[in-house]
């Protein structure tokens, strides 16, 4: 996940805090039955860790993402989401049920993506071409132009595609120049083998 992602992810969740809990607090107290008199503090609560959210990814969003307490914000997340769910579920009110099961599995997705995305990019390159990850395979004969700059490998194909790929690890110069020439050479040896379009 980008920056932005993880970022827009914790307004979003802080935003819904600060709507649902601002709603429950706002409800007449008429409305509220002696048994539902907690809600107004419950709801102030809500809107407050809402607003705190809300205002960690705004003014300190550099230093949350590149922490730990990325980690402790999305727990207080799903913690408060939880809550809601739970109860809005005991009491059978099922549209604020909705709103904070979506909202939990947003930010359980969000979570697990944050946490996977982070892994390293392999690069193998041998005489049958690039792979990267074992996902991406990229046949000599079908790549035209071949750079790696500033750990950013740009493979440029013949069917006017064009792929970047962050790559991890210190690069010297020699070799990078190395490893260009070695794949232009490659490059060149298997030109005969591409397919022609008619």
């Amino acid at each position: 996940m980008k920056r932005n992602q993880v970022t827009g992810m914790h307004l979003m969740a802080g935003l819904l805090l600060l709507v649902m809990g601002l709603l429950t607090w706002l409800v007449p107290d008429a409305v509220k039955q002696t048994e539902f008199s907690f809600l107004n503090w419950a709801g102030l609560l809500i809107a407050f860790t809402g607003a705190i959210i809300i205002f960690l990814s705004i003014f300190y969003n550099k230093k949350l993402i590149q922490s730990n307490f990325n980690f402790v914000l999305r727990l207080i997340e799903i913690v408060a989401m939880g809550a809601i769910l739970i109860y809005s579920l005991l009491k059978e009110w099922y549209l604020p049920a909705a709103y904070s099961a979506a909202a939990t599995l947003g930010i359980l997705l969000a979570y697990y993506w944050e946490k996977t995305g982070k892994k390293d990019q392999v690069l193998v390159c041998d005489d049958n071409g690039i792979s990267i990850d074992a996902k991406h395979r990229f046949s000599w004969q079908e790549i035209q132009n071949l750079r790696l700059r500033h750990n950013i490998l740009t493979i440029d194909c013949h069917n006017n595609k064009l792929y970047q790929y962050k790559l991890t690890g210190n690069y010297q110069q020699t070799d990078r120049e190395t490893f260009e020439s070695y794949c232009s050479i490659q490059i060149q040896a298997k030109k005969h083998l591409k397919q022609k379009e008619w």
